[in-house]
């Protein structure tokens, strides 16, 4: 039914504000008035992900902790449930991978940002027990690197924040009315570019090619090389190409080099690059594994896997709409 990604400064507040959440939900379900499908709201954290406080003092030890969160979520996620994320998701890439599989699943998606001052996370997380508390260098970087959510972005948006002080009582109460309304009532969106059939969809009983993987990893890091190459020698340059030759077995659908068209407006480093490529052939392995919509069929060649890519970059980007 519906994905409430929380998200904000850790120690915030945002468990309280997801039990909050979760209770208000759960009234409303119940009161009689209520004529909707039969739906449960559960919550998905990082303790029941089996992931730490100590998961966040490197990025070596956080990114299989994410894993273990996202799958988590992904699992959780139902047309008769609404599952409540209650963890930092302080990085707008991992937000976005979670919208992403929340619009394959055909759920609605909703974040709340929880809005606390540095100073007042500070005092609450030196006011908790020794073993509930991050390293201090780790708090202090958690703060640093945070990505606040915007409305502006379609992978925070709806966006309701909510601040420390309020008692979402009263007046304040307008924000879980709005909430409720978004995760019951709002609109359910396509699967984006990053989770779309890489052609029309075939019936699943239809296996992948057995060099899919080969063929997956190939493309995308062809891809990368090229446009990394390309912005070496044009740092203003917004449009990069992958030449036709790069496609040695569909000589069928490669008589056209493959354009991706990126914005000029912000930096584009390998770094980032890199990690839009494991964030895409790891949905890409999941559609794989479970023969499901991203991947069934028999359209893994080579010029599919490039142009998917391509597609799923400048969605990233946001500048799918510039394309032809």
């Amino acid at each position: 039914m519906a994905l409430i990604t929380i998200s904000g400064y850790p120690c915030s507040g945002k468990s309280t504000r997801a039990q909050q959440i979760k209770q208000d939900l759960e009234a409303r379900l119940r009161d009689g008035s209520y004529a909707g499908p039969k739906l449960s709201v559960e919550i998905v954290d990082d303790l029941g992900s089996k992931v730490g406080r100590e998961a966040y003092d490197d990025s070596k030890s956080e990114k299989p902790a994410r894993a273990s969160l996202f799958t988590n979520v992904t699992r959780s996620l139902g047309e008769d449930k609404i599952i409540i994320c209650d963890a930092p998701n302080y990085i707008k890439g991992f937000r976005y991978q979670m919208y992403c599989a929340a619009r394959e699943a055909k759920v609605r998606v909703a974040t709340v940002y929880v809005v606390a001052p540095p100073q007042k996370c500070k005092e609450w997380h030196d006011a908790r027990a020794p073993e509930e508390k991050y390293k201090q260098e780790t708090f202090d970087n958690m703060i640093m690197r945070f990505e606040e959510p915007s409305s502006m972005a379609r992978w925070d948006s709806p966006l309701f924040a909510i601040s420390w002080e309020d008692d979402l009582k009263g007046s304040q109460a307008t924000i879980l009315n709005d909430l409720w309304l978004s995760v019951t009532q709002g609109a359910k969106k396509a699967p984006t570019a990053a989770v779309v059939v890489l052609t029309k969809i075939r019936p699943q009983s239809v296996k992948p090619p057995p060099n899919a993987l080969q063929t997956l990893s190939k493309m995308t890091t062809l891809l990368v090389s090229s446009i990394q190459t390309q912005i070496g020698m044009n740092h203003s340059a917004a449009i990069f190409t992958l030449p036709a030759s790069a496609f040695t077995s569909d000589s069928q659908q490669s008589q056209t080099p493959l354009q991706v068209n990126l914005p000029v407006t912000k930096t584009i480093t390998l770094s980032e690059l890199q990690r839009l490529k494991r964030q895409f052939e790891t949905i890409q392995r999941k559609a794989l594994t479970t023969n499901s919509q991203t991947g069934a069929g028999n359209r893994w060649g080579e010029r599919d896997v490039a142009e998917a890519f391509a597609r799923y970059l400048e969605e990233v980007w946001g500048t799918s709409n510039n394309r032809r």
